[in-house]
């Protein structure tokens, strides 16, 4: 005989009537069960408030008690059975009053025994519209608050997992990305791992219940070492840095890493007395967490999107570089070839990748620092490729290997990205504009009539389709430049349809929860 039937043969109708009204609230006290005795069943004798609370409930905290779940959902379908839905809503209705008069100091308890009433009501009468509002209650917390806050959605979430109304309705997803980001907030990167499988590619925008999430990103932390030169080019302080990334897996062994560049402010161009007029005003801007490649794109990266992704806009040739090497950076293409190639890489992993904007290059190639170089007062050719006959400080001439080097060949800066002062310059997102004056303060690129209300798609091809005369931004400086022409806030300038082995490019892509 089960527990329940035991506890009604026992205690009468009228004990399992009010454990039927008592199965509503998450957990309960006995002052919230004596109430819903007095509200809901009050011949029900008194003492059966504790004969619930001592033989159906467990004790979680002081005063504080939860039913199984096995139970409390059976005493809930006896509930609709016997009263209606009509009386789970009232219900609902009651414990939001309760809980707004009693307990408006101890927030604690207050989410232990009514969070989310109106969903357990929902469960029992409209279980497709339940599921629908949990996951767009789930999507605002994933996206309007820190993590500490989400995860009690998360948890909450657990409470329903196995309401079988909700699952008949689709409820598994979404727990199963619940239950993904908690294990991604926990570091525990391979149980994350199996929960998005089923469910799409990391950080694809898949459908769930109705509403449109982006599955979540899997980062993992490298650890590297930075270091910092004096004037003279000599290496004064080494240390130990970690930061997150995200590996994209692009077929044939081909991977792109991702890494997590925080949010923050900066100053970017030169301050006065330094740089060219085209470096000031010196200004400051906001930049938004963001993804940027390690390096920039590689031959072998190149290759494998080129290859398995068929034209968006137009042909790309999966072996342009005059320089060849699978682990050397893609060079010979052209803005609107990146353009193309960030196109098929979104279309291939279901990310709105993108070149970076100038302040974002500028803001991730700086990583915290003020000085010319992320390396400090100058730089050497033992620390990045240029042409090394010229110099920027008081440190000896250097190295022209006259090509470039692979990707990764020098120390990176304290992001964790390399190659972002020399090798090859790189294509940014905006137009060019002789200096600074009126450029945005958010990051944004500067792009003139740039229309953001369409898909990230559409939006990639209508640049590429855009009948345009404007210059493009290249930053980074190359491997026959001088030093000058590879600091953080040095810019260049060129046609968008160049084509040359001075120039290649990495790429970008939103940060989300």
């Amino acid at each position: 005989m089960s527990t329940l039937q035991t506890f009604t043969q026992r205690h009468g109708q009228l004990a399992h009537t009010l454990a039927c009204h008592a199965a509503f609230p998450l957990a309960l006290t006995p002052e919230l069960l004596y109430c819903l005795r007095e509200n809901f069943v009050p011949e029900s004798p008194w003492i059966n408030v504790a004969d619930i609370l001592l033989t159906l409930c467990d004790p979680v905290g002081h005063r504080l008690y939860e039913m199984p779940t096995p139970l409390r959902h059976q005493l809930l379908q006896d509930l609709k059975t016997q009263w209606g839905a009509e009386r789970l809503h009232t219900l609902s209705d009651f414990m939001v009053v309760y809980i707004r008069a009693t307990l408006p100091s101890n927030e604690r308890i207050a989410q232990d025994l009514g969070a989310a009433p109106h969903w357990t009501a929902l469960a029992y009468t409209q279980p497709n519209q339940a599921t629908q509002t949990i996951a767009q209650t789930l999507k605002n917390a994933l996206t309007q608050t820190p993590p500490q806050e989400w995860l009690k959605i998360t948890n909450l979430l657990e409470t329903y997992s196995e309401l079988d109304p909700l699952l008949e309705a689709g409820f598994q997803p979404l727990l199963d990305l619940s239950r993904a980001y908690e294990a991604q907030a926990q570091g525990d990167t391979t149980t994350a791992q199996q929960l998005i499988q089923p469910l799409g590619r990391p950080g694809e925008t898949v459908e769930i219940a109705g509403v449109s999430f982006q599955l979540p990103i899997l980062l993992e932390t490298v650890t590297f070492e930075i270091v910092q030169v004096n004037r003279r080019g000599e290496i004064i302080q080494r240390e130990k840095k970690s930061a997150p990334l995200y590996r994209e897996q692009l077929g044939d062994s081909v991977e792109l890493e991702m890494m997590a560049i925080p949010g923050g402010t900066f100053l970017m161009g030169s301050p006065e007395g330094e740089g060219n007029k085209g470096e000031h005003p010196q200004h400051s801007v906001t930049v938004a967490p963001f993804f940027m490649g390690k390096t920039p794109i590689t031959q072998a990266q190149w290759r494998a999107v080129v290859t398995q992704v068929p034209p968006i806009t137009q042909k790309l040739d999966p072996n342009p570089s005059g320089f060849k090497g699978d682990n050397r950076p893609v060079e010979q293409v052209s803005w609107k070839d990146a353009i193309e190639f960030c196109a098929r890489l979104t279309q291939l992993t279901g990310k709105d990748y993108r070149l970076p904007s100038e302040a974002e290059w500028e803001y991730a190639c700086r990583a915290g620092t003020t000085t010319p170089f992320y390396f400090g007062e100058t730089i050497t050719t033992a620390l990045a490729n240029y042409d090394g006959n010229y110099t920027f400080a008081d440190e000896p001439k250097g190295e022209y290997r006259e090509e470039t080097t692979p990707v990764g060949s020098f120390p990176p800066n304290a992001f964790g990205l390399y190659d972002l002062h020399g090798n090859l310059y790189e294509w940014c997102l905006d137009d060019w504009h002789n200096n600074y004056e009126g450029a945005p303060s958010d990051g944004r690129a500067w792009i003139d009539n740039d229309n953001h209300s369409q898909t990230h798609q559409e939006w990639l091809q209508s640049m590429l389709n855009k009948k345009s005369t404007l210059s493009k931004l290249l930053r980074g400086g190359c491997w026959y430049d001088s030093p000058k022409s590879c600091r953080s806030a040095s810019r260049g300038i060129i046609t968008r349809d160049y084509e040359g082995i001075d120039i290649g490019f990495r790429v970008v892509v939103p940060r989300t929860p």
